[in-house]
């Protein structure tokens, strides 16, 4: 395959790990191959050697595991096909990392684990040692978890999870550029949310809401025009720009304003189009999350209004939504909501008193309404 023909492609604008398997379904050779380690402290089980294009994900089977213990439990083997002279290569959209990095972002919330990637451990080249060269120049620390209770906050992410969880990486060449970028970044977002929730729990709030946010905003991109959102959202502006006479105004004040407009309903929109159904296994009903979309609505809306009142007035989630779960020894799974009477948390100068319709859930409930979410919306991006 030569220079020329990569043009005819136009593929290269998204991000890495896409371009990269699209080359290598077209047939261009390969340039080298890298092994990373990917880091988590989840027990991996299994391990994929085809069906995933140049991407191998090999199990070394590390034998010690318990939570906070990082290590490589999964290695990364990638072809590259890449080439920095190839014809728009300047173009690649990389603004979440490398392509180790991206595929890691994308492997933690399909599988539901903490996972980083970790720097290049070997390299084949052509014409080179066919075992590979060990390298020992692209040494990363591993990332640390910091535990502010003895009982996890998210508990279901560590344990077992089989690689059968990344079978949504084997469909990343039927999605558009644009909804894998949208993906990469809410990816990014939700795995972060994963390496911080056990020490600032308030701050893994708002990075699981800005993860569903992301995935919303892609999403309502196709769904309504800029002038249908701005009489959706703000009406009485809408019928003061038509009032002036001026021909166009509502149509360019909506696209100037089109990014910001209806993020409330956009959020929750997205949250009631994919949402997971409950969880298979749970607690006694009084400890349960009521998961009718009328009830979702309502707690959408206070986790959202939270969440701007962190983001703007510094205002953290309320306490006892950050707390880890309870499980008693005859429960099929912890607590989905906080437990007990009316909580007053206080906290520096304030006090607020929370009754218990104003912390609807608890963190590791949110994370698996997140999750479940963006993989409902992952899968139909797929399927288009």
């Amino acid at each position: 395959m030569n220079e020329d023909s990569f043009n005819e492609y136009s593929i290269l604008g998204g991000p890495f790990v896409y371009s990269n398997w699209f080359l290598a379904n077209k047939g261009a050779s390969i340039v080298c191959i890298y092994e990373y380690p990917l880091l988590t402290d989840a027990r991996i089980t299994g391990e994929i050697k085809e069906g995933y294009g140049p991407y191998k994900f090999l199990n070394p089977v590390p034998i010690q595991e318990k939570p906070g213990l990082v290590r490589p439990s999964l290695f990364l083997r990638a072809e590259i096909h890449l080439k920095r002279d190839m014809p728009g290569f300047e173009n690649i959209i990389s603004d979440h990392g490398l392509l180790q990095e991206e595929l890691a972002a994308l492997a933690s919330l399909a599988m539901g684990t903490r996972l980083k990637a970790g720097g290049v451990t070997r390299i084949f080249e052509p014409n080179s040692d066919p075992l590979g060269k060990p390298i020992g120049w692209d040494v990363k620390p591993h990332p640390n978890i910091v535990f502010a209770s003895y009982n996890l906050i998210l508990p279901m992410i560590v344990g077992g999870h089989s690689v059968n969880g990344l079978k949504p990486i084997a469909n990343l060449l039927n999605i558009s550029q644009e909804n894998i970028i949208a993906l990469i970044r809410a990816s990014k977002l939700y795995q972060d949310a994963l390496w911080i929730a056990e020490s600032e729990p308030a701050l893994s709030w708002i990075m699981f809401v800005s993860a569903l946010e992301t995935g919303a905003y892609q999403w309502r991109k196709g769904q309504e025009a800029p002038i249908e959102r701005l009489k959706t959202s703000k009406p009485k502006l809408f019928n003061l720009l038509k009032k002036t006479g001026i021909k166009e105004l509502p149509e360019n004040v909506a696209l100037e304003i089109s990014d910001s407009l209806g993020s409330t309903k956009k959020f929750i929109d997205f949250v009631l189009e994919f949402m997971p159904p409950p969880p298979l296994k749970r607690p006694e009903q009084w400890a349960q999350v009521d998961f009718s979309k009328k009830r979702i609505k309502n707690y959408m809306q206070k986790i959202y209004s939270y969440r701007s009142k962190a983001l703007h007035g510094g205002i953290p989630f309320p306490a006892p939504m950050c707390l880890p779960p309870f499980r008693h020894a005859d429960w099929e799974a912890y607590s989905e909501k906080p437990l007990g009477p009316p909580v007053r948390k206080l906290g520096g100068k304030w006090i607020e008193e929370y009754s218990t319709d104003e912390i609807p859930m608890l963190l590791q409930t949110f994370e698996y309404i997140t999750r479940g979410t963006l993989l409902k919306w992952w899968n139909t991006i797929s399927s288009k």
